[in-house]
This record gives structure tokens, C-alpha cells and sequence, in this order.
């Protein structure tokens, strides 16, 4: 699946496999640090909030790698 928007990080956050959360951590930095790509994180406040909530949750991993 494509980086398109919220909708993906959403979703893609949740991951337990942490190869996969390391790869989505980096694709969520790219995503967020070219503002052409991310035209939805301003109208999508809700979907923002649950993908912080959930990368919280990465900082408390016991993998230092996620953290």
C-alpha cells in the first residue's frame, strides 16, 4: 500500500512487527516533512490525534529500535 494520507498512517501505526514499524516510522517522516504530500493533515485533525496516540506508544516499546 502507497503512502496517500491519514487513512494509511491510521492504519499503518498499529503494526506490531517492528521491521514494519521502523518502515512506516520513516515513511511517516517523509510524508510529514514535504507539506505537497501531506495536504489532508490540517482537515484531518481527528486521524492526526490517533497516529500521535499511537506513536506514543512506540517511545514505551522495550525494541530500541521502534523507540
Amino acid at each position: 500500500m502507497e503512502p496517500t494520507g491519514m487513512d494509511y498512517f491510521c492504519e499503518q501505526v498499529q503494526q506490531k512487527d517492528v521491521s514494519r514499524r521502523m518502515q512506516v516510522g520513516q515513511e511517516l517522516l517523509e510524508y510529514l516533512g514535504d507539506p505537497a504530500r501531506s495536504p489532508d493533515l490540517e482537515q484531518d485533525q481527528q486521524r492526526l490525534d490517533k497516529v500521535i496516540d499511537e506513536l506514543t506508544a512506540w517511545v514505551n516499546s522495550s525494541n530500541f529500535k521502534v523507540r
